[in-house]
């Protein structure tokens, strides 16, 4: 697997899976200029690499959730001075570039032209420069206030105002719930495209794995010379599944059929649940998370528990005094019935996801990375019907016996020297939790009645 992904940028979505991984560029023609000093206007491109993960908005991505390709886009001018990370984005905010079909190109309104300061009678001292950032999915927002105008409680909920100085960020929050969850991505150069600038001719170096920073105006007189992003995958994504390993035997060996197991909640600790990206990386290929609200670094993680459900006041609740809502999935959930043929099956000896009632290793769901080590903590009952016993199950009307377990591991993903306990971006992980069971076994003797009864060692007084 590849350290980092890239976002398929395709003609007509944002696709996935695929075996094509050559790269190709598409050429823009919107507002062509054919004088040596015309305005050309400033034009996008994208490396199209297939992906083993999908990028999008929520869910899968389909032509029903996502009908055309489309990113975000700020930009800053800066005049004759190099970007300092100070100044507000005052050349683009949160543009939104679309694939045009038809003519196969990027495309936005309004076109935006890049400075010009140089012509064949004339030759300008200032070097004119602009900086541009970019991330994936779009997301409509209010610019005074930056808030999405959807006020999504998860995924992108937000970027930097217009009027914010420094380095544009996107609001993140993480879901549990695959039908809300967002792959956020962001925009970098690949270190492919040679950009000839228009004063001297020269190449203007970029390195590889940062924003375009400090872009000056291409030579090219047709505007053919784009900007060429890939995005890149600003998150972790993690499959949990879980299973029944029966007397300590391979999986597949099933537990008693009068005996249920039922996933109370979970506890993840070593990823955020919420957080700002910054745009503007300055370790190459690597996403930089500040404090939701942007103004600090993201130095730990979090601690959050996802329970079933259910309000029967054997678990944790919030503050508020109600239970929090389930995000597990309703397979492994008690029901409110033991003995209808609708219960739920439980956890069983075939492994199945945690969040979603599906077996698929794919469906995940995305977290903010940390330096923190990951840590899981299961609370997990194991009920058995059983007419004799006076207690009940958790059902409350099923007489029979309730064991709760908790079990709580330190992850170690891969082996070796390869092994580590911290998530990266841009890569998935699969974590087995693997509820181990073990039946209340007896065994007997019979010995021997004695040859000779026992007196009991006891001393009588003598009668004289």
């Amino acid at each position: 697997m590849k350290k980092y992904l890239t976002l398929a940028l395709a003609a007509t979505l944002f696709a996935a899976c695929s075996n094509d991984s050559d790269p190709v560029s598409q050429s823009s023609e919107i507002g062509k200029k054919t004088t040596e000093v015309a305005n050309i206007p400033v034009s996008f491109g994208a490396y199209v690499d297939r992906a083993t993960t999908r990028g999008g908005t929520t869910g899968d991505i389909t032509t029903a959730t996502l009908p055309a390709s489309k990113f975000g886009v700020f930009a800053y001018y800066t005049d004759n001075n190099i970007y300092d990370g100070l100044t507000t984005p005052n050349f683009m905010y949160n543009q939104e570039v679309n694939w045009d079909a038809t003519n196969s190109v990027w495309s936005y309104t309004p076109l935006k032209y890049w400075p010009n300061e140089f012509g064949s009678n004339a030759v300008s001292e200032d070097i004119d420069r602009l900086s541009f950032f970019a991330y994936a999915p779009y997301v409509a927002v209010t610019p005074s206030n930056g808030k999405a105008t959807a006020n999504p409680d998860w995924g992108i909920t937000g970027l930097s105002r217009n009027s914010a100085s420094g380095d544009p960020f996107v609001k993140y929050v993480v879901s549990f719930d695959k039908a809300k969850a967002v792959d956020l991505l962001w925009g970098i150069n690949d270190g492919t495209t040679t950009w000839n600038i228009i004063e001297t001719n020269a190449v203007q170096p970029f390195t590889a794995g940062l924003p375009w920073i400090d872009v000056q105006r291409p030579l090219d007189a047709t505007g053919t010379q784009l900007l060429k992003f890939t995005f890149k995958h600003a998150l972790s994504r993690l499959n949990v599944q879980v299973d029944a390993m029966v007397d300590a035997t391979k999986l597949g060996t099933e537990r008693d059929s009068k005996t249920r197991i039922f996933v109370r909640s979970i506890t993840f600790e070593g990823f955020a649940m919420k957080g700002a990206l910054n745009l503007n990386n300055t370790t190459a290929n690597t996403p930089v998370w500040l404090s939701y609200d942007g103004s600090n670094d993201l130095d730990n993680g979090d601690e959050v528990t996802i329970y079933d459900g259910r309000k029967d006041g054997k678990e944790g609740a919030s503050a508020a005094g109600s239970e929090k809502a389930t995000g597990l999935n309703p397979v492994l959930i008690q029901d409110t019935d033991w003995g209808v043929t609708a219960m739920q099956a439980g956890v069983t000896a075939t492994p199945v996801n945690l969040f979603s009632n599906t077996t698929a290793a794919t469906d995940g769901f995305y977290v903010i990375p940390t330096n923190d080590d990951v840590k899981v903590t299961i609370v997990y009952d194991v009920e058995t019907e059983d007419a004799n016993l006076n207690t009940y199950l958790s059902d409350g009307k099923t007489h029979g016996s309730s064991v709760e377990n908790k079990i709580t591991q330190n992850i170690t993903f891969g082996t070796g020297t390869t092994a580590t306990s911290k998530l990266e971006a841009g890569k998935s992980y699969t974590i087995g939790l693997h509820l181990g069971m073990n039946s209340v076994k007896f065994d007997a003797d019979v010995t021997a009645w004695p040859t000779t009864p026992d007196d009991g060692g006891a001393d009588l007084p003598a009668n004289n």
